[in-house]
């Protein structure tokens, strides 16, 4: 049924009318997100080694401190540029499809969207290094789960407020909040 899925989409993406347009704009997004993923691995291996000569505290803590407004930022950014999962009905229709099994493929292929694994670009080397530094491994690795845990919940959350206005604004106001205290 996924590959079924996944075929349909492939088809659909190469024989639409506008697939040069399409194309040029994957190849862009393709080098946006190589950018994206060097600086993020530059300062998941480098922050650690800053915030310890700036002489900031303790480097967990120090990232741990900022993480809500990462978080927000993070949902702030998905709310504007993630596309939301749709999936061409039309040839669906005619097909003995279950409501549940389109909606489940349309949610599962959110989670593979580069606005969740961007985040592991900074975390896995910022976790290495902590690691390294005589952190507790177990500690350190249920940490960065939770962290990636987070991020998937914002993923869903964005789903369930995209074109939501009143949704929206109030969420970004109770997590501005409790940022703030």
């Amino acid at each position: 049924m996924l590959k079924h899925f996944f075929t349909l989409q492939w088809k659909s993406f190469f024989r639409a009318a506008s697939f040069k347009t399409n194309l040029a704009f994957k190849i862009f997004m393709i080098f946006g997100a190589i950018y994206f993923i060097l600086v993020f691995l530059a300062m998941g291996f480098g922050s650690y080694f800053i915030i310890k000569k700036q002489g900031l505290g303790d480097p967990l803590r120090v990232v741990n401190q900022f993480m809500i407004y990462y978080i927000l930022g993070d949902l702030y950014i998905r709310y504007m540029f993630q596309k939301m999962p749709i999936l061409n009905i039309k040839p669906l229709l005619y097909m003995p499809f279950k409501k549940s099994q389109v909606v489940k493929y349309s949610l599962g292929k959110t989670v593979f969207s580069f606005f969740n694994w961007m985040h592991a670009f900074f975390f896995i080397p910022f976790s290495i290094v902590l690691i390294t530094q005589d952190y507790d491994p177990l500690a350190v690795i249920s940490w960065h789960v939770g962290l990636m845990a987070l991020f998937f919940c914002n993923n869903f959350l964005n789903i369930m407020m995209n074109n939501k206005d009143a949704i929206f604004y109030p969420m970004v106001g109770i997590l501005a909040v409790l940022g703030i205290c």
